[in-house]
């Protein structure tokens, strides 16, 4: 369920109309997709006769993400969910940690759901998502896609030391201007009336009929790190401060949008 405190009616109105749109893509063409598979393609790929051919020839976009990176990402997790842990006990919660695959069940004051990329935080008051990152990417699709229902994103970025908050009050604007333009191209597609695109998507372009598909994007390989060592050595020195920032972030926004329940232990301020 959307944040009841903070999501936007125009922007879950026109999240609801996308996802609709995305149902009736699937269905056009039989690809028996997942909405969010389809919300996925329409995010990543700006080619909209790409989309199409996706879909019809059930092209699978290949993850050739390292297990180096994997297992790296994977600690990083871990550390923040033992700090995260810690800190919100000392300060008075009840938390419960649940993997996203469960159920969650019973009363609490903060649940930790545990997925691939982060970890959700569900409160009373408001719902805050932590997306970690050990390279140098970031999926801004994805911090867009948390803050349609009203999440709060936290972007951890243990490689540079970073953690910053992005709140959807804050984007409402952008975001309902880029919800409007994604259901134009939702429609466009429907229609079979695409527009194509020349740039990065030509790279693993199968149609060979394109007028652009000569075109070579050139590869990128800066945001990867190019070298595995440098990334660690900047994960080590870096990490511990990206954890403690995003922590106290996430104690912040529960102060600022739950004080309903925030519990301070007796003797402890109730001010920063």
């Amino acid at each position: 369920m959307p944040n009841s405190l903070l999501a936007d009616k125009d922007i879950l109105r026109l999240r609801d109309e996308l996802l609709d749109l995305a149902a009736q893509i699937s269905e056009k063409y039989s690809s028996r997709k997942s909405e969010k598979f389809i919300i996925d393609l329409l995010m990543e790929h700006s080619c909209e006769r790409l989309i199409i051919e996706s879909l019809a020839l059930n092209l699978i976009w290949e993850d050739d993400i390292d297990r180096l990176w994997r297992g790296l990402h994977i600690y990083a997790v871990s550390l923040l969910i033992e700090r995260l842990k810690n800190r919100l006990i000392e300060e008075g919660f009840d938390v419960s940690l649940v993997n996203e695959a469960e159920c969650p069940t019973g009363r609490y004051d903060i649940l930790l759901i545990i997925n691939n990329r982060g970890i959700k935080i569900l409160t009373d008051g408001n719902d805050i998502c932590l997306e970690v990152k050990t390279g140098f990417g970031v999926s801004f699709e994805q911090i867009e896609k948390y803050m349609w229902n009203g999440t709060i994103v936290i972007l951890v970025r243990c490689v540079t030391g970073h953690a910053l908050a992005f709140r959807a009050q804050d984007w409402s604007g952008p975001l309902r201007t880029v919800l409007e333009d994604r259901i134009k191209k939702a429609k466009r597609i429907l229609d079979g009336n695409v527009v194509l695109v020349r740039g990065p998507d030509c790279k693993k372009c199968p149609l060979k009929d394109c007028k652009f598909n000569e075109f070579k994007a050139e590869e990128n390989e800066t945001e990867r790190a190019n070298d595995f060592y440098e990334t660690l050595d900047k994960f080590r020195k870096n990490a511990t401060k990206a954890i403690e920032t995003a922590v106290n972030l996430v104690l912040q926004e529960l102060r600022r949008t739950s004080t309903q329940i925030y519990k301070v232990k007796e003797g402890s301020p109730t001010e920063n």
